[in-house]
């Protein structure tokens, strides 16, 4: 039995707007002034947390921004506003219930994504798309991200498979890493890349991969 593995963002989901403007319209929603350098500022502090595998990025990073910038709100409503925003702003790849519900008869599912880890599960609560994974490993949650290789042995301790698949959008972070832990490696773009051992347009055309 093939244990076949998606990504979240990108792949199975996607953001339809930028985060910026994610980030202006939370700061909007809870009255924060729009102070110089606010967003860059953000950014610097979340991708540092991000990159530790931090628990809670979005929260401490919107701590350390109220301390530096005075702002009169905790961080935690800051951050409740922003990933609120972003979960309203994310939707799911064209076709991807069909897809999954036909792969979860005769495959192992699971998601192998970077991000905070209730941030990624209400993403997949949010479209019902929870139920057809038997495995969802976050990098926030398992304290090592992609490309990473110890969040791929952490997967492929997740699920059981003869072999092991791994669809993604990203080539340097997600495809060619997978691809060195043993998985076969699937890119997902418009483009042709020979150093992915399979090379796919849209994601139904998973289906004929895998059998």
């Amino acid at each position: 039995m093939t244990a076949l593995y998606f990504d979240l963002d990108g792949t199975v989901a996607h953001h339809t707007i930028s985060f910026e403007t994610m980030f202006e319209r939370a700061r909007r929603e809870v009255n924060v002034p729009d102070y110089d350098g606010l967003h860059n500022t953000y950014v610097s502090s979340f991708l540092d947390y991000f990159g530790n595998c931090h628990s809670k990025p979005y929260r401490a990073a919107l701590d350390d921004l109220c301390d530096e910038f005075d702002i009169d709100i905790d961080g935690e409503t800051f951050a409740a506003a922003l990933i609120e925003t972003e979960l309203e702003h994310t939707e799911v790849t064209d076709g991807v219930h069909e897809l999954l519900a036909s792969l979860a008869n005769d495959h192992v599912l699971g998601i192998l994504t970077n991000g905070a880890e209730h941030v990624q599960r209400a993403k997949l609560e949010r479209h019902d798309l929870d139920s057809y994974f038997d495995a969802t490993v976050v990098s926030c949650a398992v304290g090592v991200g992609k490309p990473e290789q110890g969040i791929f042995e952490i997967a492929r301790d997740e699920l059981s498979g003869d072999e092991f698949v791994f669809v993604a959008d990203d080539l340097e972070r997600d495809v060619l890493p997978a691809q060195r832990a043993g998985f076969t490696g699937v890119l997902l773009s418009e483009s042709v890349d020979s150093r992915a051992e399979i090379c796919i347009e849209a994601l139904s055309d998973v289906r004929s991969i895998v059998g």
